[in-house]
């Protein structure tokens, strides 16, 4: 995924490939800039273009090719068999519409209600994801909700037609933990009940260890790691791996015992040579300043993948085996 800008172009996507099966959930994450929206947003077919240019690749969903559709096409995939739950349901949900007029549009639109049964298909959606007095909100306006009733609300536009797979965004950011807790007991009973698969992206660890099967570790726009979520956590094979599950705070440590990563992500327009995280890794070699490192894939079921030129399978806690 390209962006072609008056500074030059910017590979913010590149290299990154993943499958994802009925009822999984897969977690990506990264730091921000990394790619991991722009990757969704781009198998979504969100991405404006221009500026944004797809320069190759594929996205397959039940054997079609999506970078083939036109918009018609879309619209039958988008909300229906692939929906997407927003960072921020503020600017996502269109503050002119009430609740009710956003609801009843997309189950109008892909299955073919009325406008009374959309309503009440809209009511039985709020109450199946926690909201009050549904039938009253339901006329309400999105600044009337709270930040955590508003995260419910793009999860029943999400659900409402039962997708296959459902793309989360940072679903609970910004929530406090309570709020946060119900978000993703209501997406797992959401999933349990529809077989959903689930893409969860986020840059909150301990989510990840309590909701995904797999994780996909993203740098630079590239994909570095990839493994089952125990896995990851008992044994990291990539630098920035271990560096993100290192700088993660844990109940039995004081903030003077976090490890942050050293430096910053690089800019996209002018990547170092060689590996992309060797000006921030404390494994560095010669080679790795010069050598851009293939992405090994390891037997197992699922395989795991890294990318990274050195063995790291015996590192534990940051420090080398």
């Amino acid at each position: 995924m390209e962006f072609h800008t008056d500074s030059g172009v910017v590979r913010a996507v590149n290299r990154v490939s993943f499958d994802l099966s009925p009822g999984e959930t897969l977690g990506i994450v990264g730091e921000s800039g990394s790619g991991k929206s722009v990757t969704n947003l781009a198998v979504l077919g969100l991405i404006a273009q221009p500026p944004g240019k797809i320069a190759g690749g594929s996205v397959q969903y039940d054997g079609q090719e999506l970078l083939e559709l036109d918009q018609r096409q879309w619209q039958q995939i988008r909300g229906k068999k692939i929906a997407m739950i927003f960072q921020d349901p503020m600017t996502a949900l269109n503050p002119f519409l009430t609740v009710e007029e956003q609801l009843i549009e997309v189950t109008m639109l892909h299955l073919g209600l009325g406008r009374t049964e959309a309503s009440q298909h809209a009511v039985q959606l709020l109450q199946k994801v926690g909201i009050p007095a549904a039938e009253k909100r339901i006329r309400d306006y999105p600044h009337q909700f709270s930040g955590g009733m508003r995260q419910r609300v793009m999860i029943a536009m999400a659900i409402s037609c039962q997708p296959d797979i459902l793309i989360a965004d940072e679903p609970t950011t910004a929530l406090d933990v309570t709020i946060q807790a119900q978000i993703l007991e209501l997406m797992k009973s959401m999933q349990e009940e529809f077989g959903t698969a689930i893409i969860f992206i986020t840059h909150d660890l301990g989510v990840v260890a309590s909701t995904c099967d797999r994780v996909m570790v993203m740098y630079a726009g590239q994909k570095v790691e990839q493994a089952t979520t125990r896995e990851l956590f008992n044994q990291p094979r990539h630098p920035y791996t271990i560096g993100l599950l290192n700088s993660a705070p844990r109940w039995d440590q004081s903030d003077e015992q976090l490890q942050a990563i050293d430096g910053q992500p690089p800019d996209l327009l002018n990547l170092p040579a060689g590996c992309s995280f060797h000006p921030r890794c404390q494994f560095v070699q010669d080679e790795c300043l010069q050598e851009i490192p293939p992405l090994v894939t390891l037997n197992g079921d699922p395989p795991r993948q890294h990318a990274c030129l050195r063995d790291l399978s015996t590192c534990k806690g940051g420090e080398p085996g």
